[in-house]
């Protein structure tokens, strides 16, 4: 008798196992179908001043797959040379690939696409990821007019040329080119721009500041006002 009951309480509990794995063969691999995709890589380009970017297949990028609403990941692969990725032996069910993005700063985020796989072969829209120095960045442009001193005489005025224009934040400077400069490549973020004058009389150097806030990225920001601004020569 107890034996029997032994053996009714195994059955029992292999029978529960096995329905309860059959409710869970949902997403995942161990079926037949398989997912693919292309994966393309938006480069920003720098120095340029322009956000120009061109976009090329993502070879060799890391594509991840996650199965149903799992947030981790289930497998990957590399995208070869025209961007394609294959995952195969795959169940049915609702599946997430992504790409990864890395902005300037280093920062990586997901791209993803989501499919609902069926039958042999399921194709996945197209993954677009980002990534170059200029990407997640912005840029501020300025603007110099100077009147022109010798000897504590007026000369001329005009454009300033040649002039230097320094941003603090990042600690660097550039020169004013036909009246106006521009700084790129800046991460999100509070800076001061500067642009020296001088005493038209004693020709002591001092700073023309504006305070600037970067809150977007891929665009470039114009400093409200000109710099009117006094050089000795």
């Amino acid at each position: 008798m107890n034996t029997l009951k032994i053996r009714l309480y195994s059955f029992a509990l292999l029978s529960a196992s096995l329905v309860l794995a059959s409710c869970n063969r949902n997403e995942g691999l161990g079926g037949t179908s398989s997912l693919e995709g292309y994966v393309y890589n938006v480069i920003h380009y720098d120095d340029n001043f322009s956000f120009r970017k061109d976009t090329f297949p993502a070879l060799g990028k890391k594509v991840y797959i996650t199965f149903g609403n799992e947030a981790q990941v289930g497998d990957d692969t590399d995208a070869g040379q025209d961007g394609y990725y294959r995952f195969n032996y795959l169940r049915e069910g609702n599946y997430t690939v992504y790409a990864l993005s890395e902005a300037a700063s280093a920062e990586k985020t997901a791209v993803s696409q989501k499919a609902k796989v069926s039958g042999n072969l399921t194709k996945a829209q197209p993954i677009y990821i980002h990534s170059g120095k200029a990407y997640g960045t912005a840029m501020i442009r300025g603007k110099v007019e100077a009147s022109y001193y010798h000897n504590g005489s007026y000369r001329d005025e005009g454009p300033g040329v040649g002039m230097r224009a320094y941003i603090r934040h990042v600690g660097d400077d550039v020169r004013v080119g036909g009246g106006t400069f521009m700084f790129q490549k800046l991460l999100p973020g509070e800076y001061e721009v500067a642009v020296e004058t001088e005493d038209k009389n004693t020709e002591k150097v001092s700073l023309v500041i504006q305070s600037i806030r970067i809150t977007e990225t891929e665009k470039i920001y114009e400093l409200p006002e000109v710099y009117y601004v006094i050089n000795c020569v």
